[in-house]
């Protein structure tokens, strides 16, 4: 979409603006806002990883680096809360269908980790990945937002729910001629995106407890390099977001990933995939499952995948394996009833197959069986506990691609994860994740999330965590675009047998709006507002807040 050229002079002003705010913050860097990674096997600049769905046809993903579905269209994957998946793509006159991939439980999204967990995502600019279900606790992360990240494991101000992609885009967005660098057989995504603003509530505390506000501003520069050959894939990636607030020095963070990624064609719509990376990762205030007393706890993470997947006649298979290991590093002191990082460190193994069958050309049923083992790194841990745990899930789910636009996959399940010293926690699993864009100017992304997590409580075994998600992209005029979503996360907690304390359920609603005008098709810029706020049945150690946060966003492609 062209822009008028007179348009390109109104950057000045709030450019210069948002460089005056953001010299004037505190360079002080200590880690914090968000929380972990999610398992990924192929990632876009800021991809999460999810559980792969695939009829071959169509793809829908969730980044590993924000954990938020990625949706392709004809010409390029446009993200939406939760998986990666592959792009079409011909080869000598064959073409290779992308599988379709739904997010785990999340975690993610991104290349792995907001509502988050050990595991996440976040967006990618448009590439083919594979995603791994993973499990994992539900905290906001604070990973790399990318265009295509949504509300739906984003840091807090920081969720961009638009969706302009490569292969072109809605509010102005730039289309696929208007970006990338060639290298070689290679095509170059920078990108750089800054926020600058003000959290009424920084450490997430309740009003009677006093609360401390700031200005704020977030940086989050990403490359993103894809191979551009007729066979084959190689995908690189590295990006990272830091966050500076002057009042509360102690809430700044810097987040990065850096992530390899590749497809290896074995013949027509048979293939198999690989991924390595390592995520650093924190645990933000305002979220369930948060231990700490101040500073926030860093977790990083080197998340492995393979991937193997067929489509012959109208079967196919998904068959995927990932490992991820996980290291906590306490920056301020644990509260009484949390776990040290050293009693959470372990590695975490999965092991999946889908097999489905395509009943029409738009729609595909599937069964997936899934196990994985949770393996600590002290058998003992501070509290005297064996927190070692397998685990089984049965999901049954189907994909359906009425057009390039929109794409939409479900699940429904049953998860059992057994505890060698707590015994058994059990809980029936859902899952949606996709693309909505049946009217031309809106696109609706929505994403549930229901999976089994791992805790940093000693008094629970266990907590089971909801994601429910909804964003929206809606092309208002020209170069004007509306953004915005909504999410509630909920974690229900299973005591320890003996522990002396009763089911607790943290409660987070999240709401974003904001307005974008492309300056240029590679700049837009807007203000944003959001409102967060936390409920618990445990008063004293869940969290019990209001928070609203003002920013102006700029986002710069290339």
């Amino acid at each position: 979409m062209s822009i008028s050229a007179h348009r390109s002079q109104w950057i000045w002003t709030p450019v210069l603006g948002w460089a005056l705010l953001s010299c004037s913050v505190s360079s002080a860097l200590a880690q914090g806002a968000a929380t972990q990674a999610i398992d990924t096997i192929g990632v876009g600049p800021g991809t999460s990883i999810g559980t792969s769905v695939g009829s071959g046809r169509t793809t829908t993903a969730i980044d590993p680096l924000t954990g938020a579905p990625v949706v392709v269209d004809g010409n390029a994957p446009v993200d939406a809360n939760g998986v990666l998946s592959d792009i079409s793509k011909s080869s000598g006159g064959s073409t290779t269908k992308p599988d379709q991939t739904t997010s785990r439980s999340v975690n993610p999204v991104t290349a792995l980790p907001a509502i988050s967990s050990p595991n996440n995502v976040g967006s990618s600019i448009g590439t083919s990945t594979i995603t791994t279900t993973t499990t994992g606790p539900v905290s906001e992360v604070t990973t790399l937002p990318s265009y295509a990240t949504t509300i739906v494991n984003a840091p807090f101000g920081t969720s961009i729910p638009v969706i302009p992609s490569i292969g072109g885009g809605g509010g102005g967005g730039p289309t696929g001629s208007e970006l990338g660098i060639t290298v070689g057989s290679f095509r170059l995504y920078p990108q750089l995106e800054t926020n600058v603003g003000a959290d009424s509530n920084v450490f997430a505390q309740n009003a009677s407890q006093g609360t401390v506000g700031s200005l704020y501003t977030t940086v989050a520069p990403t490359l993103d390099l894809r191979s551009d050959w007729s066979n084959h894939e190689l995908h690189l990636l590295a990006g990272g977001i830091a966050g500076f607030y002057p009042s509360a020095t102690t809430q700044n963070y810097l987040n990065f990933t850096l992530q390899a990624d590749g497809k290896i064609d074995i013949y027509s719509e048979f293939y198999a995939r690989w991924s390595v990376a390592f995520k650093q990762n924190t645990e933000a205030l305002g979220t369930p499952n948060v231990s700490f007393a101040q500073a926030p706890t860093v977790v990083t993470s080197i998340p492995i995948g393979l991937q193997l997947y067929q489509h012959f006649g109208r079967f196919f298979y998904d068959a995927r394996g990932s490992a991820t290991r996980y290291r906590y590093y306490d920056n301020s002191q644990v509260t009484s009833n949390g776990l040290p990082g050293s009693s959470r460190d372990r590695t975490e193994y999965e092991e999946s197959v889908r097999l489905g069958y395509d009943v029409f050309s738009d729609l595909a049923f599937f069964i997936q069986p899934i196990i994985n083992q949770r393996r600590y790194l002290n058998f003992i841990n501070s509290s005297d506990q064996e927190r070692n745990s397998d685990g089984q899930t049965l999901n049954f789910g189907a994909t359906w691609t009425p057009s390039a636009a929109t794409s939409l996959e479900g699940t429904v399940g049953y998860q059992r994860q057994v505890y060698q010293q707590f015994g058994p926690t059990s809980s029936f699993t859902f899952g949606l994740t996709g693309n909505w864009n049946g009217y031309a100017p809106l696109t609706l992304r929505p994403s549930i999330i229901r999976s089994i997590q791992e805790t940093a409580l000693s008094n629970y075994s266990s907590y089971v965590g909801t994601t429910y998600g909804l964003d929206f992209n809606y092309l208002i005029h020209d170069a004007w675009t509306a953004v915005g979503g909504v999410s509630l996360l909920t974690a229900n907690y299973t005591p320890v047998p003996g522990a002396g304390v009763g089911p607790r359920t943290d409660t987070i609603y999240r709401g974003q709006i904001g307005l974008l005008y492309a300056l240029r098709p590679q700049i837009q810029i807007g203000p944003f507002f959001e409102y967060t706020s936390g409920t618990s049945t445990d008063p004293i150690n869940g969290p019990m807040y209001n928070r609203e946060i003002f920013s102006v966003r700029l986002i710069a492609k290339r």
